[in-house]
């Protein structure tokens, strides 16, 4: 198959895709039965595919939040990832105060520019999403704008490695109460999915980067903002630690820092508030498919891991400029699903400060040049083609597949499907593997690429074959399918 194909073809369905919200087509996000992936509730699969906006609320005016959401739904992703409260930082400039305005001057709470009160938000009476005299009015612009392209908010309370973490402007009753503010005012939007934390541990004992010792326990903030939300969104009195039928109302997730093994399932994995894992690796690109398979392991419960974070596209990363290369993007990408994850989000590293437009910074790009990255394409659009064509829901790590497996840029991995009807093996380089057919029977195979989407034939493997195979030409990496005809 031609790459003109692919995309005609991909162009087709995306068309289709934004023809009704799915939430109104097939119901509230849940967790499968299987507990590995999310689904509608009606049973169809929910893939995420997100993007890092994290400065869109605070940094951007609406006809900048328009351009960049329309980029992202033409691309296909279905996600978007956005705080609330955000402590604006990043493009090369330092963090701002814990109480700093928007794009039209407005606070999101009562207090100083230093020192909010979090448990007051500024609301202004008057105004609205078009003429906004608070800060609250234009996050329901933001909130509505994502709605009408019919994209998930996975939205942050509050940015917590600064607010929480780092200065303590949330405790336990002000982080329930603003959760309770957040989750009333927006209990009846579909498409929002919330995500605690923001870069951070939640619980931490040890030495940090720095090497100083640090110990703090802030778990039992994020649950009373867990329960806040809950309370607003369903009306009822919910606890962090109790079942309740209300919980099915409000899909919860969170987001961490990226140190390997710390990621939600260390603090919150049995809590009942917690839908999903999140994980982040930022720099450590070397990390993704063994942190998300430790999660995918995880039993009393099973629970589906969302990559939440990695390395940004065009990210130096203590490297040169560009050392996150769009081939580094998709390693983090199918890494994540090749481990059973069921969601990965990208990052642009000049998109998710979203501040200024000199491009003196962010290695001379702007957010705005850097929606345009090939990275965004080659995971909004090629790779969730193939997701979903390949059944990425019953996908199930296997390395009885692979002999030799590699490690770092050489990793390689494989999956089958719970079906039974193929095997999958990415490479994420161009070398030799040893590839087993699995089936008791012959089995079809052909390349993909994942720049392009191209396709190409690779011939039949006969049952119970071992090859020795690697991908074809000058491809970058690789993902070579063996599928059972059933006919």
């Amino acid at each position: 198959m031609k790459l003109g194909y692919a995309f005609m073809v991909w162009g087709a369905s995306l068309a289709l895709s934004f023809a009704q919200p799915s939430w109104e087509k097939h119901g509230r996000l849940e967790v499968s039965d299987n507990g590995h992936f999310i689904q509608h509730k009606d049973k169809t699969p929910f893939l995420w595919i997100g993007d890092t906006g994290w400065g869109m609320i605070q940094q951007l005016t609406r006809e900048e939040v328009d351009r960049y959401l329309d980029n992202r739904k033409e691309l296909g992703f279905t996600v978007i990832q956005t705080v609330v409260h955000w402590s604006p930082h990043g493009g090369g400039l330092k963090r701002s105060p814990d109480n700093a305005a928007n794009a039209y001057g407005h606070h999101p709470f009562t207090g100083d520019e230093e020192s909010p009160n979090t448990a007051e938000p500024l609301t202004v009476r008057g105004g609205g999403p078009q003429s906004p005299n608070d800060y609250w009015d234009h996050v329901d612009y933001v909130i509505e704008a994502a709605k009408k392209r019919h994209l998930y908010l996975a939205l942050l309370p509050c940015w917590a490695s600064q607010l929480v973490t780092g200065t303590g402007e949330y405790n336990e009753d002000e982080a329930k109460a603003f959760g309770a503010f957040l989750g009333k005012r927006y209990a009846d939007e579909p498409h929002i999915i919330w995500v605690l934390g923001g870069d951070t541990k939640a619980q931490f004992k040890g030495y940090d980067k720095n090497q100083k010792y640090s110990e703090y326990d802030h778990r039992e903030v994020y649950r009373a903002m867990a329960e806040g939300i809950g309370n607003g969104v369903t009306g009822k009195k919910l606890k962090w630690n109790e079942s309740h039928p209300a919980w099915d109302e409000v899909f919860l997730t969170y987001h961490p820092n990226g140190d390997y093994p710390y990621g939600s399932s260390q603090w919150f994995h049995k809590d009942v508030w917690l839908d999903a894992n999140g994980i982040e690796v930022w720099k450590e690109v070397d990390d993704v498919y063994r942190t998300v398979l430790d999660d995918y392991q995880l039993v009393d419960p099973v629970k589906p891991t969302l990559f939440l974070e990695g390395s940004y596209e065009y990210g130096s990363y203590r490297h040169e400029c560009g050392w996150i290369t769009p081939l580094r993007v998709r390693r983090q990408a199918y890494q994540t699903f090749f481990a059973g994850g069921a969601g990965h989000t990208y990052g642009a590293g000049p998109i998710w400060a979203m501040r200024g437009d000199e491009g003196d910074y962010n290695c001379g790009y702007t957010w705005q040049q850097a929606l345009d990255f090939p990275g965004a394409m080659q995971v909004a659009t090629v790779a969730r083609k193939f997701l979903i064509d390949q059944k990425w829901h019953e996908w199930m790590p296997n390395g009885n597949v692979l002999s030799g497996t590699g490690l770092g840029d050489g990793l390689k991995t494989a999956v089958t499907t719970h079906s039974g009807d193929r095997a999958l093996i990415y490479f994420s380089n161009n070398s030799f593997a040893r590839v087993n057919n699995v089936f008791g029977r012959e089995a079809n195979s052909f390349w993909f690429d994942p720049r392009n989407g191209e396709m190409v034939e690779n011939g039949p493997f006969r049952a119970n074959e071992s090859k020795i195979v690697a991908p074809p030409g000058k491809w970058e990496d690789a993902v070579l399918v063996l599928k059972i005809d059933n006919r």
